[in-house]
């Protein structure tokens, strides 16, 4: 008596270094032998991104040291005065980190941005006296839904604007680096659309910036959500337009490393919800099998011609825009890296694909409008 005869869809991922077999058997009685844990390591070294360096902590000795007086924002009289609050588009924020503004505006310890020209002052009545009569909002825009809209930003062209955004970001990122070599960035600024008729029609409420020319593929070097704006999927939507412009140029990208934790778990929510729409709706007809021997999985009778779906890696990534690195630490961060007859394989049936879904929670719909990428612009 012949083996039994299964129902199988077959998917190939292929790299020089690396063979991936993806199949889908829809009635198996030999479960997939578990990946060992010494393979899995292998992976999962070689494809989990570099996580930030923790920073050493450094214990100081104790000090006798005399009793300090402190001025009216907390700080002591021997240490600089630092910005402690920020006041733009109607909000007053708490600062989280020093930024290198000029001394003289850290005295009062509070801050007044204009947020169209994000032009820096020491006190309220200046700016309830500014009349600003710079274009808002500058650059082109690039995106454009029901509540918000993106424009993009040459830090060439707009150089002052750029380092007055750089330097108010800097009060909220803590590995900020950058402030005035901003000639090289282009800057995407997200614009909220204002429900009040007697207002300005937008509010500045983040942004997110890239080198124009990238050696090491990045599609995005900085971004920034102001806190007031956080908790309503704008650091998500940001992360997809940069895909979205990635996808566009015809080529891969990643965010530039290393991430911080709050950075690494937003884009691994991204890299998730990417792939796996990817994988459920991608379909792909090939004129030739690949592999056809192999496929047969040793001498079992397969009805395979049927229903087939055939990947590279390098498609999965260009539909994706994400790195081939990212690609295979999410697979194997998901789960569906397994090492069975010798090679890495990946099972990619539909409900396999839902229950990782389901586990992980996953929501795999997008904040970006699909319709709301302009496409009618130069990629610079």
């Amino acid at each position: 008596m012949g083996p039994p005869t299964v129902s199988v869809s077959l998917t190939y991922i292929v790299t020089s270094d690396l063979f991936i077999l993806f199949t889908v058997i829809s009635r198996s009685k030999k479960p997939l032998r578990k990946v060992s844990e010494t393979k899995r390591a292998e992976v999962q070294k070689c494809t989990k991104p570099t996580a930030a360096p923790k920073e050493p902590v450094l214990k100081a000795k104790p000090k006798q040291k005399a009793p300090e007086s402190r001025c009216a924002h907390g700080t002591t009289v021997d240490e600089p005065a630092e910005i402690r609050r920020v006041i733009i588009g109607g909000y007053s924020i708490a600062t989280w980190y020093a930024s290198p503004y000029p001394d003289e505006y850290k005295q009062g310890g509070d801050l007044y941005i204009c947020q169209r020209c994000l032009k820096y002052m020491r006190y309220r009545h200046t700016l309830e006296d500014h009349r600003c009569t710079d274009p808002f909002p500058r650059g082109r825009p690039i995106y454009e839904d029901t509540s918000t809209v993106l424009h993009e930003v040459d830090g060439k062209e707009h150089a002052l604007y750029c380092q007055n955004m750089c330097l108010l970001s800097k009060l909220f990122l803590d590995q900020k680096t950058i402030y005035y070599d901003i000639g090289n960035f282009l800057f995407y600024v997200l614009l909220v659309k204002s429900t009040e008729s007697n207002g300005s029609p937008y509010s500045f409420a983040g942004y997110f910036s890239k080198e124009k020319t990238s050696v090491d593929r990045n599609n995005l070097a900085c971004i920034l959500v102001l806190p007031p704006y956080r908790g309503q999927s704008y650091g998500q939507l940001l992360i997809e337009i940069s895909y979205e412009l990635t996808k566009i140029e015809h080529t891969t990208g990643g965010p530039e490393q290393p991430l911080s934790s709050q950075g690494f778990h937003s884009y691994r929510s991204y890299w998730r919800r990417a792939i796996v729409q990817t994988l459920l709706g991608e379909s792909i007809s090939a004129a030739t099998h690949i592999l056809h021997n192999e496929c047969a999985l040793r001498g079992h009778s397969h009805d395979w011609e049927r229903n087939q779906r055939i990947f590279s890696l390098s498609r999965l990534a260009l539909l994706t825009g994400i790195r081939i690195e990212d690609v295979l630490f999410t697979l194997d961060d998901l789960g569906l890296l397994e090492f069975w007859l010798g090679r890495h394989i990946v099972c990619i049936a539909d409900e396999t694909l839902h229950r990782v879904v389901a586990e992980h929670r996953i929501n795999l719909n997008l904040r970006a409008d699909p319709n709301g990428m302009i496409l009618d612009f130069n990629i610079t």
